[in-house]
């Protein structure tokens, strides 16, 4: 096996070799991140001349003049690749990325990878995914009873729904929305990356002249994906985030999507007696909460792993970041 970095049918191969292709491995990704100027490649593992793995990365600078690789939602491997052939790819991917003075390599496989550590989860690990082939009147049906109530309150509201792009609608929003549950924000120009790249659509739902809610989708392969979302806490009483949920759910079945992917709730957790599936504490247990009502189906992939390529320097790389979290 060895390593090629151009490849030209990227897109095509990744719908042809994963199941809900991950949209941050396309070709469309790349190119945002390309456009923020982030250090990528775009590997490929040819065994003979057949593409067998494929991983868009991105490479992170660390002390020593050392870096690390990552991989979001990736590497993606062909469905027919068996365990054994897939580690020769790994191997291969990590013999050229120490060539580049990586110490490691994080991945979010979709299938296990042996000998990875697992790493604290970068990206969601787990999701609800709603079938859209079902018709409206049953996706509906599927749904918990309180989130068909708000969904049907919402539309009795006189609430107006936007899919025009705006940067900076979302961005209010997100910085109000931040602010309230306490998370931290990317860079503003990774959002408008995003936004305005043909891999995303925006809806917005106003209360006249002010928007109240809005979300961020990206559509690829067979799968729309509800990546951001943002809302107006003065005006919860309205649903909005029910609607906005219910709009795009729909907007992905005009689109000819097959799934339509949540993008992030808590994992499962085993052995609780309290009635829960998830740990209440987690960070996504809120949005779980919402999220469950719609009636997708529960998915969970590994998580986030670190492929170590220099046992020494990654041992004191970990002692470097324990050290400062002291100060």
């Amino acid at each position: 096996m060895h390593i090629e970095t151009k490849f030209d049918l990227v897109n095509s191969w990744l719908k042809e070799n994963a199941d809900r292709v991950p949209f941050c491995q396309s070709f469309e990704w790349e190119e945002i991140l390309s456009r923020e100027s982030k250090n990528i490649e775009r590997l490929v593992v040819l065994d003979g001349d057949i593409p067998v793995v494929m991983a868009l990365v991105e490479y992170h600078r660390l002390p020593f003049g050392w870096q690390y690789a990552f991989c979001p939602k990736g590497p993606v491997a062909t469905k027919s690749l068996n365990v054994e052939r897939r580690k020769l790819a790994m191997d291969c991917l990590g013999e050229y990325l120490k060539e580049k003075n990586c110490i490691f390599f994080r991945v979010e496989p979709l299938l296990d990878i042996l000998g990875a550590k697992k790493a604290l989860d970068f990206n969601p690990r787990a999701t609800f995914v709603l079938d859209l082939r079902k018709t409206p009147d049953d996706l509906l049906a599927g749904m918990h009873q309180k989130t068909r109530y708000n969904i049907n309150l919402s539309q009795k509201k006189d609430l107006r729904v936007s899919d025009a792009k705006d940067a900076d609608i979302f961005m209010a929003l997100m910085k109000e929305t931040a602010k309230r549950d306490g998370f931290r924000l990317h860079e503003t120009r990774h959002y408008h990356e995003i936004i305005f790249s043909p891999l995303s659509q925006q809806l917005t739902v106003y209360y006249g002249p002010k928007a109240i809610a809005t979300a961020v989708f990206a559509g690829f392969g067979d799968t729309f994906t509800y990546v951001f979302g943002a809302s107006d806490y003065d005006h919860r009483s309205l649903m909005a985030p029910y609607l906005i949920q219910w709009e795009g759910i729909k907007m992905g079945q005009r689109y000819g999507f097959r799934y339509y992917d949540f993008f992030g709730v808590a994992p499962k957790a085993t052995g609780r007696t309290d009635g829960l599936e998830y740990n209440p504490k987690h960070q996504y247990a809120g949005v779980t909460r919402f999220k469950q009502g719609f009636g997708g189906e529960y998915c969970e992939e590994p998580g986030t792993f670190d492929l170590i390529l220099s046992p020494g320097k990654y041992k004191l790389y970990g002692l470097l970041r324990r050290l400062r979290r002291l100060f």
